[in-house]
């Protein structure tokens, strides 16, 4: 297994848990560094101090939200380094980093440009939000898409990898159980939700206070909101929840309703 190392940036909070992982990936003569982070100097200096003299090869970004992206461009002109992103980075594409083959792999999902990184010799994947150490991946609308989360999961489980570098918390060892315990959870929310709509119609957020419950409160609610209307959309997409205008406001009722 090639040497990876994790530095955390200072950004922690209810959304990034102890921060964004920016992780560095020996490849031999050179590094490959995956979500240089936000563009923050206390994280910038803290990976110049972890690359030391090494030459940084390539710079990968899994997705574009602010706690990934922004310091990619500072951080590689230092090093004379490329990014490589979403959409000029495609998907299959393969980039060389030293001794090691990167194979990039459209993952939408969490994000429309999510990306995740699979080093098939090493049977790693660096999974960005898509999959994390701990938790749940957040999936919201109107970004996050539950349809195409589940196929990105399914696809990574094909791959089987061995081990997932996530973007928050610590690397996951049981890769498999935890693509499996992430569909579990998404497919055990989506039957939660069509259960309480075909209980009885109501507004995204009545249905999040009854999903879940009325303790929930501030930004976790707006939060908790935004995810079930993500599976609100699956769910009418799929031809088993109707979404109707009700005075002006937009209601959820089961399929077939008057």
């Amino acid at each position: 297994m090639a040497a990876v190392q994790r530095v955390v940036a200072p950004n922690p909070g209810p959304y990034t848990g102890p921060g964004t992982n920016t992780w560095i990936v020996d490849a031999g003569p050179v590094a490959l560094v995956i979500d240089p982070g936000p563009d923050d100097d206390r994280h910038l200096e803290a990976l110049e101090k972890r690359i030391g003299s090494a030459t940084v090869g390539v710079v990968l970004v899994t997705h574009s939200h602010p706690d990934h992206l922004p310091l990619a461009e500072r951080f590689a002109a230092r090093h004379r380094a490329t990014v490589r992103r979403f959409p000029e980075l495609g998907d299959e594409d393969v980039v060389r980093v030293g001794n090691l083959n990167v194979t990039a792999l459209h993952t939408p999902g969490h994000s429309a440009d999510h990306l995740s990184f699979w080093l098939p010799q090493e049977r790693a994947m660096f999974t960005g939000d898509l999959v994390l150490g701990r938790g749940s991946s957040m999936v919201t609308y109107p970004e996050g898409d539950v349809a195409a989360y589940l196929r990105s999961l399914e696809r990574l489980a094909a791959l089987q990898p061995k081990m997932l570098f996530p973007g928050h918390w610590d690397p996951v060892t049981d890769a498999m159980g935890k693509l499996d315990e992430y569909r579990t959870h998404r497919l055990d929310r989506e039957v939660q939700v069509l259960a309480e709509v075909r209980r009885g119609r109501g507004t995204a957020r009545d249905l999040t206070r009854r999903v879940y419950g009325p303790e929930l409160g501030g930004e976790l609610m707006v939060a908790a909101e935004m995810t079930l209307r993500a599976h609100l959309k699956k769910l009418v997409d799929d031809g088993v929840v109707k979404l109707r205008l009700v005075k002006g406001e937009e209601v959820f009722e089961k399929s077939g309703s008057t």
